[in-house]
């Protein structure tokens, strides 16, 4: 039996992706706050939107000049919040790289779960006396959050994790109704924006530029491209996979 969780232990986790298919990078982002905290930190990003944005969801795609002053606002009260407040971690994996034939059973789906795996496992480390509640962006897949539950509690038991099932809970959230899985989007997407050179395009979005300029400024990222420290309130790993074996 499972003992109940101290309510001040519990960080939720809130998961979206950037760029899964047809570019070099994908980047997954979670960002991690306190479940004590989560509803009045919902309710502050959701203040920081007005008056451009009332009602529409936040999204990296949705980036205009017209909306540019709310993302930024958005983005600056993560940054001024404080380090323990708010976390931003995230994953780039190399998709010219990825050979699901090779890895993953052909499956392109058991690679994309391996990417989250190894994102969380990074979180669980970074708050090794914290219980997590994830909540990833919902997404079609045959598989069960149930089962990615149990495959993140095994993993840490087999890196030596001594918590007992450190991670709680994996629910799917519909990001139009998380304000913070919004948040996750807009910072996937500007490392994405850059990782993927779609800053260089002839056609690149200005607002989406100079967005994505102004988040690795108040980040103090100067090249997205790299790895930043393994801790921090805004951290950038990317991921270096297995070469696919000569035939």
């Amino acid at each position: 039996m499972v003992s109940p969780p101290d309510p001040n232990l519990i960080r939720n986790v809130y998961v979206d992706e950037s760029s899964q298919t047809k570019h070099d990078f994908l980047v997954l982002g979670g960002v991690i706050c306190r479940n004590t905290d989560s509803a009045a930190i919902c309710e502050s990003v959701m203040k920081s939107r007005l008056p451009e944005l009332p009602f529409s969801e936040l999204k990296w795609t949705k980036v205009s000049n017209s909306k540019l002053p709310a993302y930024k606002r958005v983005a600056d009260f993560f940054f001024d919040s404080p380090m323990n407040a708010l976390e931003f971690h995230s994953l780039v994996v190399p998709m010219r790289g990825r050979s699901d034939r090779h890895f993953n059973g052909g499956s392109s789906e058991i690679g994309f779960n391996k990417e989250i795996y190894q994102l969380l496992m990074k979180c669980g480390k970074l708050h090794s006396q914290s219980l997590f509640h994830i909540y990833p962006d919902y997404r079609k897949t045959n598989s069960s959050t149930e089962e990615l539950r149990l495959i993140l509690n095994r993993g840490a038991r087999k890196r030596g994790d001594r918590r007992d099932w450190p991670y709680r809970r994996v629910h799917f959230r519909q990001s139009h109704d998380e304000p913070l899985i919004q948040l996750a989007d807009i910072f996937s997407g500007a490392i994405a924006f850059i990782n993927n050179k779609h800053h260089l395009a002839e056609n690149a979005s200005a607002s989406k530029v100079e967005l994505a300029a102004h988040i690795f400024a108040r980040a103090k990222v100067s090249d997205p491209t790299r790895d930043t420290f393994r801790a921090g309130k805004f951290t950038i790993w990317h991921r270096q996979l297995k070469s696919v074996p000569r035939p």
